[in-house]
């Protein structure tokens, strides 16, 4: 007895899988759960959303970058100028520097003269007796006129003979005398015009100095358009106003 085969109606429906995806893009087919195209790197099933308010941060970040860039500039131009300020000032050596505030009084440079005698000369027939030393020998007294140092010079220089208020160039602050006159001496001979006064009789210089100095100028542009040729010889000159 045969079995009859039996055939399914013909309204029966037939079990279908997943719809066919495809990318947007390339149109290449995709697996169900794929969410990227491999052939083209297109997003088939997520949405790329962009992130807001990164702008923000990003403009506040640059524009601090910016002012500490001018910050910087500024800094370094204001060190520029202060060099070229420090430079363009000639600065005194301490010997040489004299700044105000010694108090005036106005006298002459004293000159130097021989000591008078104070022995009195013997009669031309009386006989002088030597003083003994200690040892038994007799020695001449000495007289009392001062031999000269070789090494000092005998001229005198002139004081200060400008006006109140003048300028002048100074080569020399010496402690002593007769180191102001040796310098002085030496300018002279290279065919300079000097002169010497003391420091304590002008407020614009400081106390205790012999000071050599050449010229007298109503200006400051005045002395120093000739402090060139003055620091070719003593290169600490400088130009300082004499005031009373």
């Amino acid at each position: 007895m045969s079995t009859p085969i039996q055939t399914p109606p013909p309204d029966a429906s037939i079990p279908t899988g997943p719809p066919e995806r495809r990318c947007p893009r390339c149109g290449s087919a995709l697996a169900p759960d794929q969410e990227w195209c491999l052939a083209c790197g297109a997003a088939a099933g997520t949405e790329v959303v962009e992130a807001e308010g990164w702008r923000v941060p990003l403009y506040l970040g640059g524009g601090l970058v910016a002012l500490a860039i001018i910050g910087v500039i500024l800094a370094i131009v204001a060190l520029s100028n202060q060099k070229q300020e420090a430079a363009g000032t000639p600065t005194p050596t301490p010997s040489a520097q004299v700044p105000p505030g010694a108090t005036p009084t106005v006298s002459p440079i004293p000159t130097s003269s021989p000591i008078p005698s104070t022995t009195p000369s013997p009669d031309a027939g009386a006989t002088v007796s030597p003083a003994p030393t200690a040892t038994g020998t007799t020695t001449p007294q000495p007289t009392d006129t001062p031999t000269p140092d070789p090494g000092t010079s005998t001229s005198t220089f002139p004081g200060w003979t400008g006006s109140d208020g003048d300028y002048t160039i100074i080569i020399e602050s010496a402690k002593s005398q007769s180191g102001a006159e040796k310098v002085a001496q030496e300018a002279q001979s290279g065919g300079m015009t000097v002169g010497i006064l003391k420091s304590d009789d002008y407020s614009s210089l400081n106390g205790g100095y012999y000071v050599v100095f050449s010229g007298t100028y109503t200006s400051k542009s005045d002395a120093e358009a000739d402090l060139d040729s003055v620091r070719a010889d003593y290169s600490d000159a400088y130009v300082r106003q004499i005031k009373s």
